[in-house]
């Protein structure tokens, strides 16, 4: 291994152990959140060998795989371990990314191309959780109802039996239907629920009116499903966003390699 790049190498895995993990680390809730540490681990040909606890000099103080854990503490030479045998896995705070190799853990580190994807993530989660907690739930059946109750108002019809209801959703089919009865339970009850919430009153003849609250349910509603669309087009953007930015990191860190640009003045 040349001087130099050994002397670079060191430094990153000292880095990872002044954050060393403790033997346990919380994965949930706010201490799960506040988690910032390293675990360094040596595998050979894929399977766990060693778990480093330090570094001093050109020594490691490692705890040896037995089979089920690591147990015994050994030392074993830095020189000896191929770079690309470390394991380096950075618990940042419910989220974990995993380096193979120092080399994939110094692009990590000098890219922060899984640090920027973990915050979008939480960009996006954030803005979700937001957007749920603002409006108002409302079943799609209950709007559906509403609706059909709405464009009937426009049409002329101030009172709505249930009757009537049945045949706009169904036709008059649903009276030869082996599920009429259910059926017509259902939404009856539906219609209940409505009055019970405002956006319907029933009169005394059994029929329902719309009030003014039902055209309100409707236009929360569809401007709720309005931020949702745009929330999905935002994930999209982002989504692109991220890969634009990994890909870019890519071809600055030379690991993909782009076509020459073609010299449109140049002679045939």
């Amino acid at each position: 291994m040349i001087k130099s790049i050994k002397i670079i190498y060191k430094k990153y895995i000292e880095y990872a152990l002044s954050k060393k993990c403790p033997v346990m680390i919380s994965r949930s809730g706010e201490k799960g959140k506040r988690v910032n540490c390293y675990s360094i681990a040596i595998d050979k040909e894929n399977q766990p060998c060693y778990l480093v606890k330090s570094l001093v000099d050109d020594e490691l103080t490692c705890l040896q795989w037995d089979g089920n854990s690591y147990s015994n503490e050994c030392k074993v030479a830095f020189s000896i371990i191929k770079p690309k045998d470390f394991r380096i896995s950075h618990y940042y705070g419910l989220s974990e990314v995993t380096f193979f190799g120092i080399n994939d853990f110094i692009l990590g580190r000098l890219f922060f191309i899984e640090y920027i994807k973990i915050h979008l993530y939480r960009i996006l989660t954030a803005t979700n959780q937001y957007v749920f907690n603002k409006k108002k739930l409302f079943t799609k059946q209950r709007i559906k109802l509403l609706r059909v109750l709405f464009d009937l108002r426009l049409e002329g019809e101030k009172k709505f039996h249930v009757f009537r209801l049945m045949t706009e959703l169904y036709t008059v089919k649903w009276l030869n239907h082996p599920d009429g009865n259910s059926q017509i339970q259902k939404v009856e009850f539906y219609l209940n629920a409505l009055v019970d919430t405002g956006e319907l009153k029933k009169t005394e003849g059994g029929t329902y009116e719309l009030t003014g609250l039902a055209i309100r349910a409707i236009e929360d509603y569809e401007e709720q499903e309005r931020k949702h669309v745009e929330n999905v087009k935002i994930q999209r953007r982002m989504f692109w966003l991220t890969l634009v930015i990994v890909l870019l990191t890519l071809v600055q860190a030379g690991l993909i390699k782009l076509p020459p640009i073609i010299d449109l003045t140049a002679k045939p």
